[in-house]
């Protein structure tokens, strides 16, 4: 769906003006991008492979601005097992390490939104590969796609999702109170408790997307007391 394609809808869905005067659809694209990012945010939907720069002797970091959020990582308070792990262990993820940083398996862990710590602490500067969601370019040209991947290269079945979003925030701009379209394209989008509405469709099909399936987990019992330890 071209950036024209996404506008229109939008302008006529909630009927915004389109004259030398006062253009409202200027307002539109802004919130397509808010849109994307969003989207890309909260489903992770595409992800990418890129290299981390390290230095030796450093263990924390501050994440890029161009980097909205790491797949498959600690975030300190318990494990988060990887899709690929066959076996998984009591350990931390596994994010193997290239190029000059030493082979001893790599675990990233989420100190705060921006910071991470890896670990252990690298005896050389290089840099450790990862997942990770890239935050996109803004469609400028009506021919612009975010189906591209400059633009956040969302498939064709989710592109639907961006267009509800700036339906939610352009019926709030246009102050649409009286029939209420506002907080029901929030809740399209979201869900009424903001955790279910396209999102939460979306993360169930990446979830289910070809053989994938949710890692395995380790399911740790206390031990019960002895019924002659009862008191009755």
């Amino acid at each position: 769906m071209t950036k024209q394609d996404m506008v229109s809808q939008v302008q006529y869905w909630v009927g915004l003006q389109d004259v030398d005067a006062w253009d409202e659809t200027a307002l539109v694209n802004p919130f397509l991008y808010q849109g994307t990012i969003d989207l890309l945010a909260r489903t992770r939907c595409v992800v990418r492979c890129v290299d981390l720069r390290v230095s030796a002797g450093v263990d924390e970091y501050t994440l890029d601005h161009s980097i909205l959020g790491l797949v498959d990582v600690e975030d300190g308070h318990r494990r988060r097992a990887r899709r690929d792990e066959t076996a998984p262990t009591p350990d931390a993820v596994v994010i193997y390490p290239t190029g000059s940083v030493n082979t001893t398996p790599t675990t990233f862990t989420m100190i705060r939104s921006d910071i991470f710590r890896v670990a252990p602490v690298p005896d050389a500067d290089g840099t450790v590969q990862t997942w990770a969601v890239l935050r996109p370019q803004q469609m400028v040209n009506d021919t612009d796609s975010v189906g591209l991947e400059q633009f956040g290269a969302i498939p064709d079945e989710f592109q639907d999702a961006i267009v509800t979003y700036a339906l939610w925030k352009l019926s709030d701009y246009a102050d649409d109170s009286g029939s209420g379209q506002g907080e029901r394209y929030r809740a399209l989008y979201e869900g009424q408790d903001g955790r279910g509405g396209r999102i939460a469709q979306i993360k169930i099909a990446v979830n289910k997307r070809g053989t994938a399936r949710a890692p395995g987990r380790r399911v740790r019992l206390q031990g019960f007391v002895p019924r002659k330890a009862w008191i009755s």
